[in-house]
């Protein structure tokens, strides 16, 4: 055992904090996360404290990287670390629970453990689909088009699977200079050398198959240019702005959309894009009702908008609906068409918790303080489909809305795709987060559903980062200023991209290679139990 375990593992922890937080936009240096968890895997061999070591990393990791929550809850960025670093320390008992029961490699059993708590991390009201390893590697075009089978579980797997054959070539050096060095020698001697090979093979091998499918696939893929021309608007409203605005600042912000929405008048644009919550009026009911003037002119600013630019609307809003004498609440997206005629409209199904309703509300009265919101939200039913008319060919395109954070939920986007969507929009206000890493974040968590279910989706953001994603994962637009793409103001226009193929293997059959590695771990952790029954 090492003279002084305690301080080198902690040193060891905070290597692989460090690494793993880089990797991530931003800054995002990708490669660092192919060797960010090797210092974890070392912690694991050493044996000494594992579950508190894994936690240590998981907490420290999460309150670093999720530091953008602060300008929302600060409570709440404190409370989401500490629970989601339980999926770190569950991660570090069971792989240190199974070497040292099947005294196999990491490599044999890493990549199928941590994927397995990527995959239950991916539940939307009991974890947070947020920073998968796989996200790291979102600007690396050839490497993520696998993403269409495995989805982003697969590139997660690669690199996890290249961490682990780091730690074990590590782990035989050690063992072979230093019998005393405290790691765990979980490999028979005799069978040293087969394990090396494998060790170097394995993942060389995957990672050959990946990048051939992957530039294969670029190669061969044909893109359709005679899409859809689409305007998203960024009007970059501060959040504290936004959130307590008075009669007079509604009215600003109003005017600053359309004033900017006018700018695609040259455009010749098909639809024009707000982002959520961007109308200051409540669109759906009478104006005469609330008897506010901000409702009144909300409503007119659609008929004078589609008079100037003769385009579709699709506009972020508040929707109020009564049902048995209660007034409930929605995130909406409102379609209005060229002739300002309310078409249909998206109520937001998976509401952020904590952020747009509350759990358990009428258990835990505390809950509340955590809520941005004086009300919560109520959630949507219905994953609407929209038509789009096209001036120029006169084709009509099926589409969907995903609002904000429901672009993290892969599976959620997935059923848009079955439901015949030929591509999507995005429409968010990271306005609460300011000028932090997650709007960056958020982009390339949306770029692995484009790729996922090969299909363009466009978001309309505004604060940043207003972009257009193609179906190959390529952020082919994005707004910007001088170098700036975040805090800034204006507008994107831009065609839909489509693809000439059919829909892809994810969109057909969904996490299949997820809860495949969900199996394996679940069958190694039973061999484990039953050596350690019967030994």
């Amino acid at each position: 055992m090492y003279k002084k375990p305690f301080y080198l593992n902690l040193l060891l922890s905070f290597l692989t904090i460090t690494l793993l937080s880089f990797s991530f936009p931003s800054p995002g240096i990708s490669y660092l996360a192919w060797i960010a968890l090797v210092p974890w895997f070392i912690i694991i061999s050493s044996g000494y404290r594992v579950g508190l070591f894994s936690y240590l990393i998981g907490s420290l990791f999460f309150v670093f990287n999720l530091s953008w929550l602060w300008f929302v809850t600060g409570i709440g960025w404190i409370l989401l670390s500490l629970f989601l670093a339980l999926y770190f320390f569950a991660s570090g008992i069971v792989l240190h629970f199974l070497r040292g029961r099947l005294r196999l490699p990491y490599v044999f059993i890493a990549p199928f453990v941590w994927v397995t708590f990527e995959y239950l991390r991916s539940c939307p009201y009991f974890g947070f689909p947020w920073f998968f390893t796989g996200h790291s590697q979102y600007l690396n075009l050839p490497l993520i088009q696998i993403a269409d089978i495995t989805g982003v579980y697969g590139i997660s797997f690669l690199v996890v699977v290249f961490n682990a054959a780091i730690a074990d070539l590590i782990e035989r050096l050690l063992l072979k200079r230093s019998p005393t060095s405290g790691i765990d020698p979980v490999v028979p001697s005799d069978k040293k050398w087969k394990t090396f090979w494998l060790t170097i093979i394995i993942p060389s091998l995957l990672l050959f198959l990946v990048l051939a499918y992957g530039y294969l696939d670029l190669r061969g893929r044909r893109v359709l240019q005679d899409g859809p021309d689409v305007c998203v608007v960024q009007g970059n409203v501060p959040q504290g702005v936004k959130i307590e605005a008075d009669d007079e600042q509604k009215e600003e912000i109003l005017t600053k959309y359309i004033n900017l929405s006018l700018e695609a008048v040259g455009e010749e644009a098909d639809m024009i894009v707000w982002p959520e919550t961007m109308v200051p009026g409540i669109l759906n009911i009478d104006p005469e009702i609330l008897n506010r003037k901000i409702d009144k002119l909300s409503k007119e600013s659609v008929r004078m908008l589609t008079e100037a630019t003769s385009a579709n609307l699709m506009l972020g809003g508040t929707a109020i609906d009564v049902k048995e004498s209660s007034a409930l609440y929605f995130n909406t997206a409102f379609f209005y068409d060229r002739e300002g005629s309310f078409v249909d409209r998206y109520d937001k199904i998976h509401l952020v918790p904590f952020g747009e309703f509350i759990p358990f509300e009428g258990w835990i009265p505390f809950f509340a303080r955590l809520v941005p919101y004086s009300v919560s939200l109520s959630g949507g039913d219905r994953r609407t489909i929209f038509g789009l008319d096209s001036k120029k060919n006169g084709k009509n395109y099926k589409f969907g809305v995903i609002i904000c954070y429901e672009d993290t939920i892969a599976p959620f986007v997935r059923k848009f795709r079955k439901d015949g969507a030929g591509f999507l929009l995005n429409i968010t206000n990271d306005a609460w987060f300011h000028n932090s890493s997650e709007l960056d974040q958020h982009l390339a968590v949306m770029v692995f559903r484009a790729v996922e279910n090969r299909i363009t989706i466009t978001r309309a953001a505004n604060s940043g980062i207003s972009s257009f994603v193609a179906p190959d994962g390529e952020i082919y637009d994005y707004l910007s200023e001088h170098g700036r793409y975040k805090e800034i103001e204006g507008v994107l226009c831009n065609k839909i991209r489509f693809e000439d193929s059919a829909a892809s293997w994810y969109t057909n059959y969904g996490d299949v290679f997820a809860v495949l590695c969900v199996l394996a771990t679940a069958i190694l952790c039973l061999v484990a139990l039953r050596r350690r029954v019967f030994a």
